[in-house]
């Protein structure tokens, strides 16, 4: 692979990318919950569960929906909250 103009590769960038997004998300799993946050999955919880669903996309390898990632960020904050 050819370096482009200023000097990287694309496969640098691609990692660059990779880490950037890995230190966003992993600042969201290291911020403690705010009150709203804990009722709101309380209600949640209350209301349909908090249990995965479903999901032919993360069967697929298309990632994961919308929904399994605020179950999965509930559960990490009810756990927090007890």
């Amino acid at each position: 692979m050819k370096p482009d103009s200023e000097g990287m590769t694309m496969k640098t960038y691609a990692v660059a990318a990779a880490l950037a997004a890995a230190t966003l998300l992993s600042a969201c799993a290291t911020t403690a919950p705010t009150e709203s946050q804990i009722a709101s999955c309380r209600q949640m919880e209350s209301d349909m569960g908090v249990a995965d669903r479903h999901d032919h996309s993360e069967m697929k390898g298309q990632g994961r929906n919308p929904m399994n990632l605020s179950h999965d960020r509930c559960r990490q904050i009810l756990r927090q909250s007890k």
